[in-house]
């Protein structure tokens, strides 16, 4: 199982490569090999560490495609925001109500809290300024860059909601 992970990490790290570069010259090939494998090794014991429970590589495989259905939700999300802040920037008159937000997550896994975290930071409008664990509950501090006080339980659920139970299944224990 541990060389599968390695495989699969490995290919996804290339191809995403080849995505990016868009270029299929020997040379591009090439060195996307190389860079892929000095991240391989860089980082070997964040991505392949062998601690914690085993999981299977169909589980591996699930996960991996309940991240790539949460890609297009994200990106759906960032266009809705982006759109938002636009308006907020074009209108003549600039009437923000900003606000730091104490929003409770249902996430138990840190990593799956700073992925979230990082996915609101990434969505035009929002910053996460802070993670807190109080007594088993973990809280994210979000700065909205405009918040109606009377709707403010509403807005935490479109912040985080679209992309929360999707995280869930990604870093649930199998």
């Amino acid at each position: 199982m541990y060389r599968a992970r390695i495989v699969f990490v490995y290919s996804a790290a290339f191809v995403f490569w080849l995505l990016l570069s868009g270029n299929l010259t020997l040379a591009n090939i090439l060195l996307g090999l190389l860079v892929c494998l000095a991240t391989m090794l860089l980082f070997r014991g964040f991505l392949f560490s062998r601690t914690g429970k085993k999981i299977s590589f169909l589980a591996y495989l699930k996960r991996t495609l309940i991240f790539l259905i949460l890609l297009p939700i994200f990106f759906y999300q960032a266009y809705k925001s982006s759109l938002q802040v636009l308006r907020l920037v074009l209108s003549p008159r600039i009437n923000l109500h900003q606000g730091i937000v104490r929003m409770p997550t249902r996430i138990n896994n840190i990593n799956g809290v700073t992925m979230l975290a990082n996915l609101i930071t990434l969505t035009p409008g929002t910053i996460t300024v802070d993670i807190e664990e109080e007594d088993e509950e973990k809280y994210l501090y979000v700065h909205l860059l405009d918040i109606d006080i009377e709707r403010r339980r509403e807005i935490k659920q479109q912040v985080a909601g679209a992309f929360e139970p999707w995280i869930v299944k990604i870093f649930d224990r199998p």
